[in-house]
């Protein structure tokens, strides 16, 4: 679905959820029938229609506008069980359309600082210039979204021109945000020196990119090749923090995965279906935690951010954002869940930037069914993975 940031000096389109692809349509299309209908009735019984809040509000400052009448319906859709629930009402947050918790002035992160804390560093709107590796996935799209929201300049790396025909990525400039479109940008060993050209004036990178698996009709050839885990998680990690400390990069922050230290937690987690399935293809996650390690030891202020299995549904529908401990997220019974939003983990990648509680550590994120958000002063205080706050 394509969506259109409203009061821009040039109209940005981002592909959030699903590009242009017939996956846009997946689960959405019974919810805008039961919607539609729903609607119908609501009329024929002679009921007004309810007013909508300001998250769900495309014309409110700063929110996305020009949204499709398929994705109103889905969120209209989605409101009075969101409404309906005395957890999420009682926590009395701001949420978002996504039903995300944002700020209390309706941003999505607290940028002030900003500017203090990237000294010498070039900036936009007293806001640090970023480096996003892998911009064109389900995860990275959803982050250079946000930043440009939030009025950011974004270097869009990426490695598939089809992926960012796709994306509608073009170089824009404006006196409110900026996109530049940095081409052949792949994280790969040996490639130390064409990224320090390719980070440009970034001062923060946000590394998304990582190996792909399984079958793309689209793409005939990628996700098969169990070589690509090595060659991009672990050396390509290795080959964008070398270039990020070359040119004196101030934050890093990295998106890893649970699992990567089963090793380490006993033959009860690392002989588990769920680390030998997830590891099997070209131990991925052995190659994460490597690269983990590497950029904990290159001296860069890092965030290393943990997500269980990601999900393209709305955060309302998968639960409230929760920030767990490392290595207490093992997919078994009993935890707090076992999904996270793509949406969440973007906006946790975007508070990152700017919040110092972030600075030189590694959290798990994962949504808790049926719970609020973690309120944003508790961001970034990790909790035991074993029972919700």
């Amino acid at each position: 679905m394509a969506v259109v940031l409203k009061g821009q000096d040039m109209a940005v389109t981002a592909n959030r959820r699903h590009g242009l692809l017939p996956t846009a349509r997946r689960r959405h299309c019974s919810a805008v029938l039961v919607a539609a209908a729903a609607a119908a009735v609501w009329a024929v019984l002679g009921g007004s229609s309810p007013s909508l809040p300001t998250w769900l509000n495309p014309s409110s400052p700063g929110e996305v506008g020009s949204l499709e009448v398929s994705r109103r319906l889905v969120l209209a859709a989605g409101l009075a069980t969101v409404q309906a629930s005395p957890v999420w009402a009682e926590a009395n947050l701001k949420l978002d359309q996504y039903g995300r918790v944002i700020m209390p002035d309706g941003s999505l992160a607290r940028t002030d600082g900003a500017a203090e804390r990237y000294t010498g560093s070039a900036t936009f709107l007293n806001k640090p210039k970023v480096f996003v590796a892998g911009s064109t996935g389900e995860l990275g799209r959803r982050v250079v979204l946000d930043m440009i929201r939030t009025g950011m300049s974004v270097y869009c790396g990426l490695r598939d021109n089809g992926k960012r025909m796709e994306m509608q990525y073009e170089n824009r400039k404006s006196a409110k945000y900026e996109m530049t479109v940095v081409g052949d940008a792949l994280i790969e060993g040996g490639r130390q020196k064409e990224l320090e050209e390719q980070l440009a004036d970034a001062s923060v990178v946000v590394h998304v990119a990582g190996a792909r698996f399984g079958f793309d009709v689209l793409r005939l050839g990628s996700g098969l090749d169990g070589t690509e885990a090595e060659r991009t998680d672990l050396n390509g990690t290795i080959a964008l923090v070398d270039a990020a400390v070359a040119k004196g990069v101030k934050k890093f922050i990295y998106v890893s995965a649970i699992l990567v230290n089963a090793k380490a937690l006993g033959e009860q987690v690392s002989g588990s279906d769920a680390y030998k399935n997830w590891n099997n293809y070209g131990q991925v996650l052995d190659k994460k935690l490597a690269a983990e390690e590497y950029i904990k030891k290159s001296g860069l202020d890092y965030t290393i951010i943990r997500p269980v299995p990601m999900t393209n549904d709305f955060p309302k529908d998968v639960g409230g954002i929760y920030f767990a401990k490392p290595d207490s997220m093992l997919l078994k019974q009993g935890e707090v869940g076992n999904k996270v939003s793509r949406d969440d983990v973007s906006l946790a990648i975007l508070d990152a930037v700017f919040n110092e509680k972030a600075s030189r550590s590694t959290f798990e994120l994962v949504g808790v069914p049926k719970q609020s958000p973690t309120a944003r002063e508790q961001w970034w205080v990790p909790q035991e993975g074993g029972k919700a706050r």
